[in-house]
């Protein structure tokens, strides 16, 4: 009877304890934390070894404002030590450590957080939070012993081979990364470290292997690893066009994200994923965040306290980014959509931070880290110079000591030079228009450093196919041989190589087109956007215009051989005659189903800006025919003898009238050099 009585009372008194708990958990959620603290303070008193009431009280407060953080974190550190398997405690105290922000609050996340990684290798979004505080090699050593305890765990060792891989010890990583593959757990994950162990160990052909591997498990990425690793170099529109992707495109669009990075479409390989991973090993060693809890990270309105400050020092000031035309660009994907200068918009050194310091903290790198990643080494850098290009050091400067006060880098592209300066070992400070708008311009674009030191000369022609709806493009270029391959939104690259004329059948659109030429052994390269026409039979239209040397007195040229006969630059001797070759589509027919127009070679001088100011201008030279051609479509066919055209440049254009009814069309513009 006794024991009976016992029972019912320790029931009763659980049965109190529980309905005092839930009391408190809807007090805190009806925001009273004064009556929650006061309820959760006597039920820890009544219950002083319950891991459970300590976590409760850690709770609420927690959630008083200003003064409880540090009396929640005492909480949970007793709840830690009560309960030692379980991570909840510690999740908490790494609640704390973040919102108590500074070096300070860092140093509380990241105890709690190895802590936390001896119990479990996974709890809830513990590892990604790990990413959000200051790693160093010896914290990264003592996470890799703690995540150890959990054997062959796959979770647990593919976190340890990210941490080796971060200690620079591939072969190991890739020892505990073929585990998971062997107990067939293996996942995009596991596949990406692989490839990032094998290119840190000098394999790179194994290291291509797994990456194809990942690329080819592109649907299956529930974690989207493949974006976690190319966010960081990605322009704008592949930003918005990756939010935008929908299942069944991921591996189109990763596919094309790379290769139109590929820096020498003539080898198998992709150079620029070796040269990725060796940069992020570089930035890694070099430019890692030291202060990620820093608050200037975190809040907009710390950034613009500090920009304050800066101000006061360097001035503020603002550059207009003018509009410019499309063959302006950085080397790089997506060459329509991605440069800044297309973009007219007043940007500011604060609006700079706002973009640049959160990018920053997510990628755990400092600015110079950031740069680092997308463009590589820097061509020239200086210490303690506000801008290495003209010389200037600001007279703030003039007390810099070392790199953690200024520095400046400096990039040579085919666009010009591009200066920026860093401040503060870790941020953008631009003490200039100009470097403001570098600092924008280097963030939106991406580049490889293989050299390719020859100057590419080819052309695109392009005619209507046989096939319905398609287009024949063409292309020669100076070299041994050349690669080209052809860009869309949403399809499979097209990809042709060779020597010689080089031809590939496509629907007509936009492309970004990548063409590299070797000419014995160096390498030249072109990137630039690209509109294949659509040709109609039934609107006047003119394909591109060919032409080629001739002999005296041989057959005119049909279609490919005038093609295989015009030189690659477009320069011509001027003893051969020359035979001009140009499609004609949509011509109006009469009665007796034949059509008739009027065709217009012009042949314009070339000349420099000295020659038509003090020489005045040179008239063009012009053939001008009538013809007539059976059905709607015309081969025209033209021999210009040698004595017709004296040695310069010319711009040579065809137009066509189609005297049927009455409309004209005229050909792009070719220029020729006749030595």
């Amino acid at each position: 009877m006794i024991t009976l009585a016992l029972a019912l009372i320790v029931q009763l008194s659980e049965s109190s304890q529980d309905t005092g708990v839930a009391r408190v958990d809807s007090l805190l959620a009806a925001g009273d934390t004064r009556q929650a603290f006061k309820l959760a303070t006597k039920i820890v008193e009544r219950r002083p070894k319950d891991a459970a009431t300590h976590m409760l009280l850690g709770r609420v407060n927690y959630a008083r404002p200003i003064v409880g953080r540090f009396p929640a974190l005492e909480e949970f550190r007793t709840a830690a030590r009560l309960a030692p398997t379980d991570p909840e405690p510690w999740y908490w105290q790494m609640k704390v450590g973040f919102y108590l922000r500074g070096d300070d609050g860092d140093i509380v996340a990241r105890d709690a957080l190895l802590g936390m990684f001896a119990i479990t290798p996974n709890y809830l979004d513990s590892w990604e939070r790990f990413r959000d505080i200051y790693r160093s090699p010896e914290i990264w050593r003592r996470a890799e012993r703690a995540l150890a305890r959990h054997g062959e765990q796959p979770i647990a060792l593919e976190h340890r081979a990210q941490l080796l891989i971060a200690l620079e010890q591939g072969p190991r990583a890739d020892s505990l990364l073929a585990i998971v593959v062997s107990h067939a757990s293996a996942n995009v994950t596991t596949y990406l470290l692989r490839a990032e162990a094998r290119f840190l160990s000098g394999d790179e052909s194994a290291g291509f292997a797994w990456h194809d591997s990942a690329l080819a498990r592109a649907e299956d990425d529930p974690t989207d690893a493949l974006w976690d690793e190319a966010w960081l170099i990605a322009s704008p529109d592949e930003v918005a066009r990756h939010a935008a992707i929908q299942a069944g495109e991921r591996r189109a669009f990763f596919e094309r994200f790379w290769g139109q990075r590929d820096p020498d479409l003539l080898t198998p390989q992709n150079e620029r994923l070796e040269e990725h991973y060796g940069r992020w090993a570089e930035v890694r060693r070099t430019y890692r965040l030291l202060h990620p809890q820093r608050l200037t990270y975190h809040s907009t309105f710390a950034r613009a306290l500090q920009a304050f400050d800066d101000r006061r020092q360097e001035g503020d000031f603002t550059t207009n980014v003018p509009s410019a035309s499309p063959d302006r660009m950085i080397p790089g994907p997506s060459w329509e959509l991605r440069m800044l200068d297309q973009q007219a918009a007043a940007l500011s050194s604060q609006a700079l931070q706002d973009t640049a310091m959160p990018l920053a903290f997510r990628a755990g790198l400092t600015a110079q880290g950031l740069v680092f990643l997308r463009h590589g080494k820097p061509d020239e850098q200086a210490i303690c110079i506000s801008d290495v290009l003209h010389g200037i050091t600001l007279g703030s400067d003039r007390s810099c000591r070392s790199y953690r006060d200024v520095e400046s880098w400096l990039y040579w592209t085919p666009e010009g030079p591009l200066s920026i300066r860093f401040i503060r070992g870790e941020s953008f400070g631009p003490s200039s228009r100009e470097q403001l708008r570098n600092s924008f311009v280097i963030l939106r674009t991406d580049r490889s450093t293989l050299p390719a030191p020859l100057v590419a000369r080819a052309w695109t022609a392009t005619f209507m196919s046989a096939d319905l709806g398609l287009t024949d493009v063409y292309y020669k270029a100076r070299g041994d041989s050349a690669a080209v391959v052809l860009w869309n939104l949403s399809g499979t690259p097209l990809r042709v190589a060779g020597h010689g004329l080089l031809q590939m059948t496509v629907p007509p659109g936009p492309y970004d087109l990548g063409l590299d030429v070797d000419s014995a052994g160096v390498l030249g390269r072109i990137r630039q956007a690209l509109t294949v026409p659509m040709f109609s039979l039934v609107d006047l239209d003119l394909s591109s215009l060919v032409l080629a040397p001739i002999e005296h007195n041989a057959a005119l040229p049909d279609r490919e051989a005038a093609l295989r006969g015009m030189p690659a630059d477009l320069s011509f001797h001027s003893a051969t005659p020359l035979a001009a070759y140009v499609e004609i589509y949509g011509l109006g027919l009469d009665g007796g189903n034949r059509s008739r127009y009027q065709v217009r070679y012009s042949f314009a001088p070339l000349r420099s800006t000295f020659a038509r100011l003090f020489g005045g201008s040179a008239r063009p030279v012009v053939f001008e025919f009538e013809r007539g051609a059976q059905f709607s479509t015309a081969q025209e066919r033209l021999v210009i003898e040698h004595d017709k055209l004296p040695p310069g440049r010319y711009r040579v254009t065809v137009a066509v009238t189609d005297l049927t009814r009455n409309v004209k069309s005229e050909s792009v513009a070719l220029d020729i050099t006749i030595r």
